[in-house]
């Protein structure tokens, strides 16, 4: 219902009540005072119940219930865990440096000459041009087989390494030895190129078992 229809109702009621009590009020006047006329009627209070809407048994209405279809997915396969690369260190590498070879000394026994009834003339051999010629072989041997470290030419490494050592009389090395102090990268390469020498032996005009050489092994970088 609505507001205007609910005032309508109310009005309609309230003039009912007032014609009842008007009729109630003129039959007693009439019955009690003849002759008494009623001039004003005053209402106290009134009270009137609002109507209340009829209760309907309207039955609920359920909706069926739609059943989703159901659609088979397949099952997403599991991602496998990646590895992690452990990065390892990179450490420089460390140069050997070869054991000093052992030192025998060889005793070469004095030669017996034979006795000479007749003496025949001495002939003297230039002893120190064929020891000079020697060491010039060494040092163009030294030269072509110079092993220059790679750490020591990326550092830029300059050096002149004095170098003792003692020619056998097969031409092999022994007792190498380091005079001065240079870096230890450029003292492992001068030892290197020692041991790459193939020297032939030490010539007979010469007639010793053993040499002791020094020579400078000068490494020098070369620009471009």
């Amino acid at each position: 219902m609505g507001k205007s229809a609910f005032i309508t109702i109310f009005v309609i009621t309230i003039l009912a009540h007032i014609l009842a009590l008007r009729s109630y009020i003129t039959k007693t006047d009439h019955i009690s005072r003849p002759n008494v006329q009623v001039r004003h009627i005053t209402m106290t209070r009134v009270c009137v119940k609002k109507p209340q809407p009829p209760k309907l048994d309207i039955p609920k209405i359920i909706p069926p219930q739609i059943q989703k279809p159901v659609i088979k997915t397949k099952p997403k396969p599991k991602k496998k865990p990646r590895k992690r690369r452990v990065r390892r260190k990179k450490h420089p590498k460390k140069i050997k440096i070869p054991p000093k070879p052992v030192v025998h000394e060889v005793i070469t026994p004095t030669p017996v000459l034979p006795k000479v009834e007749t003496k025949a003339p001495v002939q003297m051999v230039d002893t120190t041009s064929i020891k000079d010629r020697y060491t010039s072989e060494i040092r163009r041997q030294i030269k072509h087989n110079l092993f220059y470290p790679k750490i020591a030419k990326r550092m830029r490494m300059q050096d002149i390494v004095q170098v003792a050592f003692r020619v056998q009389k097969d031409g092999s090395i022994t007792d190498i030895r380091v005079l001065n102090h240079p870096r230890r990268q450029l003292a492992n390469g001068a030892i290197k190129t020692l041991h790459r020498l193939d020297l032939k032996p030490i010539p007979k005009a010469l007639n010793q078992a053993h040499l002791d050489i020094t020579i400078p092994i000068e490494f020098k970088l070369t620009q471009g």
